[in-house]
């Protein structure tokens, strides 16, 4: 009955059906394409199996609003047992579907490239190849987990840590950790950290910037709780950015860095789920996490998606002639299910990091200048 329902609305009333699955009918239909031999049940002769466009939009309408199961088995007129087990097969789905298409790191120079042009031309941070950042994504205590998933918020949580390009889609994902790793311990332990340290993701040699002639590294951009690099930047401490030309530094790498706040942003107030505290097992709720990595970068990279799932007012933009900072309206989504990693600072770092920062500050202020810098850090 209720799948019947629906394909009226996805007919009759698509902008209804694009704000509860966050997706419009075209893309939908591609996706039940895409799901059905992994999620398509066969019949008896007792009962016809639920449909697989009926399990996705489920999934999906769980996902968007954030509705229990207990509503949805009201809803879709479905045991909530069942509810259960087809969220997380759809949801393992969508993973399979989706991740070697949608969220793949670069894996040759030439694509590292495009992600830096892509920060240099939107951004005029040349040589960045991804913003990086991370959040606590709470979750109901586990059985018998004791604290082990008990983080410094007096929560429960798993951690995603992501590194985000200038499309605001992830291109590298690290997720599952649990929440009671020190947030430096979470990047001890993610594959990324071990690929730099081996020097094994065929990032491109260092490239001169636009208007010098010195070579400079390709580099990753994040907070002050990732450590200080040669291959990772991070801004100056504020008890030391009375120096205007460090307040530039800082000003310049917070444009790149934005992105991975908004790609957060974005998907906590899209996928509602992230509203409050996930009911599912750490292992489930890292599924959920991943496939809506998935969904958000599927959505980011179509151009009829995009538009409708980011429309312009809904991500933060700086508009440089006229000086003004739009803070975008995902900011107005609470997602209180969504924690920042703490920003420690006071790590020691090694002077070739220390000497890198300051080249890049001094080329901020120098060749590499943009014209509205100084209005804004003085605003």
């Amino acid at each position: 009955m209720h799948h019947n329902l629906f394909t009226e609305l996805l007919f009759e009333d698509p902008d209804r059906f694009r704000r509860c699955l966050r997706m419009n009918t075209a893309i939908f239909e591609d996706l039940v394409e895409k799901v059905t031999p992994f999620i398509k049940k066969q019949d008896t002769h007792l009962r016809q199996s639920i449909p697989p466009a009926e399990r996705l939009s489920l999934t999906l309408r769980h996902l968007a609003t954030g509705e229990s199961q207990e509503s949805l088995r009201l809803t879709y007129r479905i045991g909530q047992s069942t509810i259960s087990g087809i969220i997380k097969e759809v949801c393992t789905a969508i993973i399979h579907v989706l991740r070697e298409d949608y969220l793949r790191m670069p894996s040759c120079e030439d694509e590292w490239r495009v992600v830096a042009n892509d920060f240099g031309y939107r951004w005029n941070f040349y040589n960045c190849v991804g913003a990086m950042d991370g959040k606590h994504f709470k979750i109901d205590p586990p059985l018998r987990s004791g604290s082990l998933y008990y983080n410094y918020k007096d929560s429960f949580s798993v951690v995603l840590l992501a590194v985000v390009d200038a499309q605001l889609r992830f291109i590298y994902v690290d997720v599952g950790t649990n929440g009671r790793i020190s947030d430096t311990g979470i990047w001890n332990k993610c594959s990324l950290k071990a690929h730099l340290d081996n020097n094994s993701l065929n990032i491109p040699a260092p490239t001169p910037l636009p208007n010098i002639d010195k070579e400079f590294p390709f580099v990753f951009v994040g907070d002050e709780g990732f450590p200080l690099s040669t291959k990772v930047l991070i801004p100056y401490s504020r008890d030391t950015c009375g120096n205007k030309n460090k307040r530039i530094f800082n000003y310049r790498l917070s444009r790149a860095r934005n992105k991975s706040e908004n790609a957060f942003g974005v998907m906590g107030a899209r996928f509602q789920i992230f509203r409050s505290a996930m009911r599912y097992d750490p292992d489930d709720a890292s599924t959920i996490i991943l496939a809506c990595c998935c969904l958000h970068n599927m959505l980011r990279t179509e151009v009829v998606g995009r538009h409708m799932y980011t429309p312009p007012e809904f991500i933060d933009e700086e508009d440089e002639f006229l000086h003004r900072f739009h803070r975008g309206e995902w900011r107005q989504e609470p997602t209180l299910g969504m924690i920042n990693l703490r920003n420690q600072g006071g790590n020691r770092h090694a002077n070739a990091a220390l000497q890198l920062r300051d080249d890049w500050c001094n080329y901020f202020n120098g060749e590499g200048a943009v014209p509205w810098q100084d209005y804004m850090i003085n605003k």
